[in-house]
């Protein structure tokens, strides 16, 4: 794929990622209630469940995006609708509380704990394959094979991901008034749905 095209990718990635949603807030949690290591450990839960993720597109994605050929476009375009439909989603979310669950506020919760949660919390949401599955073919270029710049993508997108929900983790305390309480996560969802609704469009109109 060309410079251009990755550093847009790039720059989309650490946007969405900087956008907290339930991976960020359990992080912070842990933090807020068991200090750094405690977040890190989760950290290590969810970034395990990331890499089966990307395993998992790559798997899929490569074999189809070769298959379709021409036609990959549709998909593209397909993919585009569907950021939309996450955009709508996320703007008209209701709120949740992002406390720890009621056995891990009793007290000290294990390492094995965080780490299962962690893990659990970001693997089991099935919005994350399907939104894999729109956003990575947007940066592919029809010019080269797909299977090499998937997984150029999928590594950039851990690396991206991990960094910065880890800062979001040892910044926890000091983060935490902004990225709990309804107002601030309302606006957070407000502006997470306007950045896909936008970006969905951008892509698609790049296209045509």
């Amino acid at each position: 794929m060309s410079l251009d095209l990755y550093l847009g990718f790039i720059a989309a990635t650490l946007i969405l990622c900087v956008m907290p949603g339930p991976v960020v807030t359990y992080l912070v949690a842990c933090g807020i209630r068991q200090g750094p290591r405690a977040a890190l450990t989760g950290l290590a839960g969810t970034t395990t469940a990331l890499l089966v993720h990307m395993v998992l597109v790559l798997a899929g994605l490569a074999p189809l995006l070769a298959a379709l050929g021409p036609w990959a476009d549709a998909l593209k375009l397909i993919g585009a609708a569907y950021l939309v439909w996450l955009g709508i989603a996320a703007w008209r979310a209701p709120y949740e509380d992002p406390e720890l669950p009621s056995e891990a506020r009793r007290g000290h919760t294990s390492a094995g704990a965080l780490y299962r949660r962690g893990f659990l919390i970001s693997v089991t949401n099935p919005k994350s394959l399907a939104f894999y599955a729109a956003f990575f073919p947007q940066f592919v270029s029809a010019a080269a094979p797909a299977g090499p710049q998937l997984l150029v993508l999928a590594v950039t997108f851990v690396v991206v991901g991990t960094l910065s929900d880890g800062s979001f983790a040892l910044a926890a305390g000091k983060l935490a008034p902004y990225l709990k309480g309804e107002r601030a996560q309302m606006l957070r969802n407000r502006i997470t749905g306007s950045v896909l609704v936008a970006a969905g469009i951008g892509l698609a109109l790049t296209r045509r």
